[in-house]
């Protein structure tokens, strides 16, 4: 049954969660194809005002911010109709390659800078800016979402913030400005520099408090190759004092004159799997950040003259002490490297309560399904392993199936067992393959290790491609050899991850799945 909404025909589900859905649709007498963003999250008692601040970012106008078509109502709520975005989120790029080179990163950042510009102009704070909430159009355009929204909704005594790029000042609980912006952009950058967000914690409350204290990783010693010029200017807007960070125009000025800009290079993959693998700019993925009454902090004009590095030397010394510290922990981690899921921003946060999934609205595309055998293959644990689940229960039984064999692949020291697994393709295939090989090389392999799938919260996309947003943790496990337990090795607690399936002519496998929230 076609669902209709006024003059819109919803074609797709591309994204839902605790706040909302997006849907992709299609007006039904210009048949433009849009994206429809309900607000769930909307005030019942304040809906006329909703919808009046609604309609004024209709009249927001910049070729880097997403154009608002038109507000509709739905039983009250509010619902955005926006310009469907083909390429794809930046979280979405990054979660592929990890990171970008310095002249990408000036074709990103630079464009969107001098949106925030107009924007703060036009008296709007963005107030929440990550990779996750920056898509592109099918021509590579870098493209703000969801601006404005935290005024729609009337959060006056929140603030919604993504833990892992918040504004220092914000996480100690001031309001955000238009300097939380220009903080949250560079954040960005340094993210798509050096593969890793500035506040990488085990939890968004971890992340919240390390944010709070304002000491910015080293972004030489993480991205050495980068630029001097660039490395300055994104340093100054990543200060911990609002006032030292100028204002969007300047940084998005200083941006543009700091490194040659290069094309985007995005990796080879159907336009809308990349959209349904990051549509909604993060439903989700936001934690409340309790703030005071009062005004926003602004940022006061920029100090004469360019970029100065002294500007920076004591910040930078203190940091050089941090990151030292945080290699002496990557060299302990990496002894089990292989063991992690890789990690990216994204919805959901860590501190927000788990919910079970509704129907999971997943259909199956027989146009473009691989061909499969024509037998019914069944999976030892009774899994059928080429059937499009249509429930949350459905995706879990899937998901323990893989993660089961994964497991066994690690405590039997059998890299071939991997092939049950994952795609052929998967990079997180040939890490684990080198992780069991290093093992065997020693002679050992892991004993107990059981990771195990808690919950699945959400999933978008059509068969064969089908990403997932859950929860899952493992518990204590030890490195042993033929005799002995060589050492013991702590689990982790739950973490959210997004998991992309892929059917195979093998049935369901993994293609990559990316932590959250830069968890353990």
């Amino acid at each position: 049954m076609t669902r209709n909404l006024g003059d819109y025909r919803l074609e797709e589900l591309l994204g839902y969660g605790g706040a909302g859905e997006v849907w992709r649709a299609r007006h039904r007498s210009s048949d433009d194809e849009v994206a429809l963003k309900w607000l769930r999250g909307a005030d019942p008692a304040n809906r006329e005002r909703q919808l009046r601040e609604a309609g004024l970012l209709t009249a927001v106008s910049h070729p880097n911010l997403v154009r608002l078509r038109e507000v509709v109502g739905d039983h009250g709520d509010p619902v955005l109709v926006l310009d469907y975005l083909a390429g794809g989120s930046l979280a979405s790029l990054l979660a592929r390659r990890g990171r970008l080179a310095a002249g990408e990163v000036v074709s990103i950042i630079a464009p969107l800078a001098a949106a925030l510009a107009y924007a703060h102009d036009e008296g709007l704070v963005h107030a929440d800016v990550t990779p996750a909430n920056i898509l592109f159009t099918d021509r590579g355009r870098p493209v703000f979402t969801d601006l404005g929204i935290a005024r729609v909704l009337g959060e006056v005594g929140d603030v919604q913030a993504t833990p892992e790029y918040v504004d220092p000042v914000v996480a100690g609980g001031a309001a955000p400005g238009p300097a939380s912006d220009v903080f949250g952009l560079a954040a960005v950058a340094f993210h798509a520099l050096t593969g890793v967000p500035p506040w990488n914690a085990a939890t968004a409350a971890d992340a919240l408090a390390v944010a709070a204290s304002g000491e910015v990783p080293d972004l030489r010693r993480l991205a050495p190759d980068a630029p001097e010029d660039l490395i300055d200017v994104l340093s100054r807007a990543l200060s911990a004092q609002p006032h030292l960070r100028g204002t969007a125009a300047e940084f998005a000025l200083d941006v543009r004159h700091a490194c040659l800009p290069e094309p985007v290079r995005f990796a080879a993959e159907d336009a809308a799997a990349r959209v349904r693998a990051s549509v909604t700019g993060a439903l989700t993925h936001a934690v409340r950040v309790p703030r005071p009454e009062g005004p926003a902090h602004a940022a006061p004009p920029r100090p004469p003259g360019r970029l100065r590095r002294a500007a920076h030397s004591g910040l930078r010394r203190r940091r050089d002490i941090l990151a030292g510290a945080a290699v002496l922990l990557a060299i302990a981690a990496a002894a089990l490297l292989g063991l992690q899921w890789g990690s990216a921003s994204g919805p959901p946060s860590a501190a927000e309560p788990t919910v079970t999934a509704p129907a999971a609205t997943v259909t199956a595309a027989a146009a473009t399904a691989p061909a499969v055998p024509s037998t019914l293959t069944v999976a030892p644990d009774g899994v059928d392993e080429f059937a499009v689940p249509r429930a949350a229960a459905g995706w879990l039984a899937l998901l323990d199936s893989l993660y089961d064999r994964r497991a066994g692949a690690f405590t039997a020291g059998d890299v071939e067992r991997l092939a049950g697994v994952y795609t052929e393709d998967s990079t997180q295939a040939a890490i684990d393959r080198a992780e069991i090989e290093r093992l065997a090389a020693a002679g050992h392999r892991l004993d107990d290790f059981d990771p195990d799938v808690l919950s699945v919260e959400s999933a978008r996309g059509s068969a064969p491609e089908v990403t997932l947003t859950i929860t899952d943790s493992f518990g204590p496990y030890a490195v042993v050899d033929d005799q002995r337990v060589v050492s013991a090795q702590a689990g982790r607690g739950a973490t959210p991850v997004e998991v992309s399936l892929r059917l195979t002519p093998s049935g369901w496998r993994i293609e990559s799945a990316v932590r959250l929230t830069g968890s353990g």
